[in-house]
């Protein structure tokens, strides 16, 4: 090729370039999303988050702490009621017994005067019993009668085959500082048709408890004749003694009742009966239990 042609192919191709460069380029612009046709819903970006709403969240309580489980407590235990013969100390002496006894002793202290120291009692006319199974009988009912009210009780023997003399019974009374002593016996009378009970009490000059004995001794008398129906013997059912040595060697309050009489057949009949028997010593339980809450104890 020739010089001159190639310059001007040389030209021609800066002219070219030159040209190129001066032309502005062509702007890309984004593409726009397609409009939508007529009655067709424009699409909307939805935008998901994990938050929930309130009514899709369980409401779940905090978990409350532990209380301390309380020691359990028990109910407070009443005082119980206390008994009628609380405190108070009975002597019971059911008369007589199997073994005989008819050595002599002092009547009273000091006394030249005697008698025999265990006499043999008497015996029911029908029902041949004695009298000194009759009274230990009531009197061992009496004395579990009485313990059922509160009473400490004391009594003389439990059993019929004892040798003891009036005067150690008396001072057995006065060993225990009995608030009240009883004797128990059963009568004999020389006409079958003498019937009833009725107590004997130390005369005035024989005791320092003649007011109180005689108030326990109506009392008890009143209420044994009402639970018995037994009939009363004498007008007011009191007789004194100043000859028993059971009465004037106590140094207690001291009553003796004689519960009926075993020579008369209709006592007999009744005295003899062990049903009887148990109503003779709720009708003395009465009869303790209502004077010590009206009358109350000696001092």
């Amino acid at each position: 090729m020739k010089p001159n042609i190639l310059k001007i192919c040389i030209a021609m191709l800066l002219a070219g370039a030159f040209l190129l460069a001066c032309v502005p380029q062509e702007e890309v612009l984004p593409t726009a999303a397609p409009t939508p046709e007529i009655g067709e819903a424009p699409e909307v970006a939805v935008v998901v988050t994990a938050t929930e709403t309130p009514a899709q969240i369980a409401t779940v309580p905090p978990t409350p702490s532990p209380s301390p489980t309380p020691e359990p407590t028990e109910p407070p235990t009443p005082s119980p009621t206390p008994k009628p013969l609380e405190g108070i100390v009975i002597g019971i002496d059911p008369g007589h017994q199997r073994v005989y006894n008819p050595h002599p002793e002092p009547v009273a202290p000091g006394s030249s005067q005697t008698k025999q120291k265990v006499a043999g009692g008497c015996r029911g006319v029908k029902s041949g019993v004695y009298e000194y199974e009759v009274v230990l009988n009531v009197g061992l009912y009496l004395k579990a009668l009485l313990e059922e009210q509160g009473a400490t009780v004391v009594i003389t023997h439990d059993t019929l085959d004892v040798d003891i003399s009036n005067i150690e019974r008396a001072q057995f009374f006065n060993d225990n500082n009995v608030d009240l002593g009883i004797r128990l016996h059963c009568n004999k009378s020389g006409d079958k048709k003498v019937k009833g009970a009725f107590m004997l009490i130390p005369t005035e000059n024989r005791t320092d408890f003649y007011t109180f004995n005689r108030r326990a001794a109506e009392i008890v008398l009143e209420e044994y004749l009402r639970e018995t129906g037994l009939s009363m013997r004498y007008k007011t059912g009191i007789t004194e003694r100043g000859d028993q040595t059971g009465f004037n060697w106590c140094k207690r309050p001291i009553i003796n009742i004689e519960m009926g009489h075993l020579s008369n057949p209709d006592d007999d009949a009744l005295l003899s009966d062990d049903a009887f028997q148990q109503r003779m010593a709720q009708g003395l339980c009465n009869g303790i239990v209502r004077f010590f809450v009206e009358e109350g104890t000696v001092n």
